[in-house]
């Protein structure tokens, strides 16, 4: 769905606010201790949103027929602002972590939500930078928007991770930018 320059930049604002807004509360707990589980349900939530993408980008936007339509456009138009309307990805994220946590603590569907937030602002922030910003050669980023152009232009069969290489090399989908498939260091025999 092609997007107003307002709805493509909303989620990025809206979670920002929502990630302050939940580490300001978490600031506010009673004890030190609920803080850093508070802090650990965060750590888990962003690590769990880098399956997450490679899940959501695999499958979901390469086979499921209208997500994989919605995807198609991005692959055609790989600069046009071509996303999920806004709110849509963090009412998903609410729904899916923190409704059905919060009914188990509080604490833990703060801190969870959160994480999956923060995934969520990464991914888009560098999903962004790979497509519209001028990146220095030799960074993190730079490798990052490498990783992400050879699934736009060598294979959209490979490279599907976006903030994070991991889970291609744990499902040997990575390829290097010789258009080689990588050899994984978790489980190549």
């Amino acid at each position: 769905m092609r997007l107003s320059q307002f709805g493509y930049y909303a989620d990025f604002f809206i979670s920002l606010a929502l990630i302050a807004t939940m580490l300001g509360l978490a600031i506010l707990l009673p004890t030190w201790l609920m803080l850093g589980q508070w802090a650990m349900f965060a750590f888990v939530g962003t690590a769990g949103w880098t399956f997450i993408e490679y899940v959501v980008h695999r499958w979901l936007y390469h086979h499921v027929p209208f997500f994989r339509d919605v995807h198609a456009a991005h692959h055609a138009e790989p600069n046009a602002h071509i996303g999920a309307p806004p709110i849509v990805g963090i009412a998903l994220i609410f729904a899916v972590f923190f409704v059905p946590s919060a009914g188990i603590h509080l604490t833990a569907a703060s801190g969870l939500t959160t994480g999956v937030l923060v995934g969520y602002v990464s991914y888009m922030l560098v999903h962004h930078a790979a497509h519209y910003w001028t990146i220095n050669p030799g960074s993190w980023l730079h490798r990052a928007r490498r990783h992400h152009a050879l699934h736009h232009h060598h294979s959209e069969t490979c490279n599907f991770g976006i903030t994070t290489t991991i889970w291609d090399h744990v499902f040997r989908t990575a390829v290097t930018s010789s258009g080689e498939q990588a050899r994984s260091r978790l489980g190549a025999r």
